[in-house]
């Protein structure tokens, strides 16, 4: 894997939107607490446009996110916010030109499928965490601001996090892709869909039914995309219980992944939640599910 060049204090951050319309406000809020850490600023040309439900047309999209990566002055990229749009975006992205500059590239939500391209198809170590015009914006805490910088200044840094449960036992390694569930679903059938053989996958999302999380989880498996991973690790799912009493996302996840012949945990501070623990997708990790422990190995 190629590790994306440090990024300094005092270094220009890019800004794109790649997925969904982003409010001027919301954006300002969370600029202003990026230059209050030091960073200089430069926006994407088309960060502010709309197209119905996107951040401009793909093309645009696409345009401000390259003209970044190509920018010699810019030293790493953070997406404004997730929504919807990013799959639109990835037949129109020039692998080589990623890989001939290699830059940290920050986001999840719907930025999951720029992730995982980035990580499947130029052998990029990406940073799966807050982003502008959404967490920045309402602030985050001390904690995921500092492993963020941290990870800014070294992307090659270890994270070791302790998890609450362990669904099914066992230590395993690989190198972590993932994010949000949904989005990662809907890249199945297309040549963009996850790859996760010997992979640690991560998995988070929000705001979805039980019964949808079942159906998603149920549609990877079907796919073959379960069947030779190394381990699970399951993120944040804020708001995922529907209408009934009780954790029932938690009473899915137990009994769709019981007696899996790999690691599986649960409750990992990543995702659609007020501390989103920032953690670099691509690197090698280590589930250790006795041990209620994932953390990057040499």
């Amino acid at each position: 894997m190629i590790i994306p060049r440090a990024v300094a204090r005092g270094a220009t951050l890019g800004v794109v939107a790649p997925a969904g319309v982003v409010k001027p406000d919301a954006l300002e809020r969370g600029l202003t607490l990026l230059r209050s850490w030091g960073f200089a600023i430069r926006v994407g040309e088309h960060v502010l446009a709309r197209r119905r439900y996107c951040a401009g047309t793909p093309e645009q999209r696409a345009h401000d996110l390259q003209c970044m990566i190509q920018d010699p002055d810019i030293a790493a990229v953070i997406c404004a916010r997730g929504g919807y749009g990013t799959v639109q975006v990835l037949p129109l992205l020039d692998p080589e030109l990623f890989i001939r500059n290699p830059k940290l590239v920050c986001g999840y939500s719907d930025v999951s499928p720029l992730l995982g391209f980035l990580v499947a198809r130029c052998g990029l170590v990406t940073l799966h965490g807050p982003m502008v015009a959404s967490d920045f914006a309402k602030g985050v805490s001390d904690r995921a601001a500092t492993r963020w910088q941290a990870l800014l200044a070294e992307p090659a840094s270890p994270w070791s996090e302790l998890v609450p449960e362990a669904i099914a036992p066992g230590v395993a390694e690989g190198r972590v892709v993932g994010g949000c569930l949904s989005s990662l679903v809907a890249l199945l059938g297309t040549p963009f869909a996850i790859e996760t053989d010997r992979a640690v996958l991560f998995l988070e999302d929000v705001a979805e039914r039980p019964y949808r999380l079942d159906r998603m989880l149920t549609q990877l498996r079907l796919a073959g995309k379960l069947e030779r991973v190394a381990a699970v690790v399951l993120g944040s799912f804020a708001d995922c219980d529907g209408r009934e009493d009780g954790d029932v996302a938690a009473a899915v996840f137990r009994e769709f992944f019981a007696g899996a012949p790999y690691p599986v945990v649960t409750g990992f501070p990543a995702g659609h939640l007020s501390e989103n623990l920032p953690i670099t997708l691509g690197v090698p990790v280590r589930v250790d599910a006795g041990r209620l422990r994932v953390e990057v190995v040499a």
